[in-house]
């Protein structure tokens, strides 16, 4: 069973072209729901600090709390929808079971709602991955 704020590992397709990420990323879960998750991408603040300006992404700082779900200051993608079908053996991704703190939580799930209420989101940034998919892209 996943609970929002969780972090899950996974190598995806990116988009509906078929860009498919050629290593696993850590993707936070936004969403959860009787048949999927829904999940955004979390890239680490590293050697990028530029990106914490863009509009589509979300600041979330490692520490004040000190977080476990995360190690290093990244920002959450908000300029995609990214869902995930619920099987079992899915949770084997999840990086652990800890969420992100609470204030962040909030915060990064109201943001990123609002982003979604208040944004288009491009058809082909709207990705929904099977379990199939997830299983030959992640063994």
């Amino acid at each position: 069973m996943f609970i929002v704020g969780q972090v899950i590992s996974l190598r995806i397709r990116f988009n509906n072209t078929g860009t498919i990420s050629t290593n696993r990323h850590p993707y936070l879960v936004v969403k959860v729901n009787d048949d999927y998750i829904e999940i955004a991408q979390i890239d680490s603040l590293e050697n990028k600090k530029h990106k914490a300006f863009f509009k589509g992404n979300k600041v979330i700082k490692c520490h004040n709390p000190d977080e476990s779900v995360i190690d290093k200051d990244s920002y959450i993608q908000m300029d995609n929808s990214i869902y995930v079908e619920l099987y079992d053996g899915l949770e084997s991704f999840r990086r652990q079971e800890d969420v992100l703190s609470e204030g962040k939580l909030k915060d990064v799930i109201k943001e990123y709602t609002d982003y979604h209420n208040n944004n288009v989101i491009d058809e082909n940034k709207i990705v929904f991955l099977s379990k199939e998919e997830i299983q030959s892209l992640n063994n």
